[in-house]
């Protein structure tokens, strides 16, 4: 039987594991159209879902006592933001050639004192400031996903027991007991990009699954590679890895994962997707690219 596994990314607490499996085939099946008539009916769809346990251990970072209170601005003792977590922040405000005097601006009243205050290091309040510095400059940012990014991904990467919970249960969920990998295509977006990077490279090394997909992929950026640990190569079980990303999509921090930008990986990159100025990160847009779309039919048939 021929298998579609997907892995979503961030900002889901608000569908369900059934709402976004429908969302996903309806973007990819719309666009392969009578190509995929006759073989359609024969795919299983296994969805992925941490959504929910993602949300509830952002949230509680945030509004949590101050040992676990790393994204709060709060008191003295927790005004400075732990330098892991600080320079996801710092990195794309860098890449994106963002001035501090930009940031500056967008600090809010009774923050600015704070934020001068570096000694200790980086103040919470210049984090939030550069989210908002994001939005305001990079169309594909706007709309609260910067902050929505900025905060699901530090809680994945940082808190601690997260990675390693979410890992575990995204595997549990799709990668246990595959029957037919051969059969098997993994398609994957934003921080599931992630997720499925990291358990695929921990599974056999016969290239069995004929293609591994990622869409709006954080894997370029460096203080993901540093959570990631090396080696950065292509999962030793995917035949093919094909990395698709639109150059407005800010979370693509490296619209094309490189030698120079990723590692030594094999990767077939398709970085001159234009999912529009609205939201460049959508997944139902980057499905109904029909360079992707037939990638992923054709190594389904």
């Amino acid at each position: 039987m021929r298998r579609l596994i997907f892995v979503h990314g961030i900002n889901n607490q608000d569908l369900t594991k059934a709402q976004i499996e429908t969302s996903w085939s309806k973007s990819f099946r719309d666009t392969l159209g009578r190509l995929a008539d006759a073989w359609w009916d024969d795919v299983e769809i296994r969805t992925a879902y941490y959504a929910d346990v993602l949300y509830k251990e952002e949230q509680s970072w945030e509004s949590g006592a101050q040992a676990v209170a790393a994204m709060a601005v709060g008191g003295p003792d927790s005004d400075y933001a732990p330098n892991d977590l600080a320079a996801l922040y710092l990195e794309l405000q860098r890449a994106h050639g963002i001035t501090d005097a930009q940031v500056e601006a967008e600090l809010r009243p009774g923050e600015q004192a704070q934020a001068n205050r570096m000694a200790a290091g980086i103040h919470k309040s210049w984090l939030k400031a550069i989210t908002r510095a994001l939005e305001k400059v990079i169309p594909g940012a706007a709309g609260g996903l910067a902050e929505k990014f900025l905060r699901q991904a530090a809680t994945y990467l940082n808190k601690p027991g997260v990675y390693d919970k979410i890992n575990t249960l995204v595997r549990g969920q799709v990668f246990d007991n595959l029957v037919e990998p051969q059969r098997t295509v993994i398609v994957s977006h934003s921080l599931g990009t992630i997720v499925s990077y990291v358990l695929l490279r921990q599974m056999p090394d016969a290239p069995q699954l004929p293609l591994f997909v990622t869409l709006g992929s954080p894997l370029g950026i460096r203080i993901v590679r540093d959570r990631i640990q090396p080696p950065y190569i292509t999962p030793p079980i995917a035949s093919i890895w094909l990395n698709g990303s639109d150059k407005e999509d800010f979370v693509a921090l490296q619209p094309g994962l490189t030698a120079d930008t990723f590692g030594k990986a094999k990767v077939t990159n398709i970085a001159t997707l234009d999912n529009g100025y609205e939201d460049a990160h959508s997944i139902e847009k980057y499905l109904a690219q029909p360079a992707i779309a037939l990638a992923i039919g054709q190594a389904l048939v």
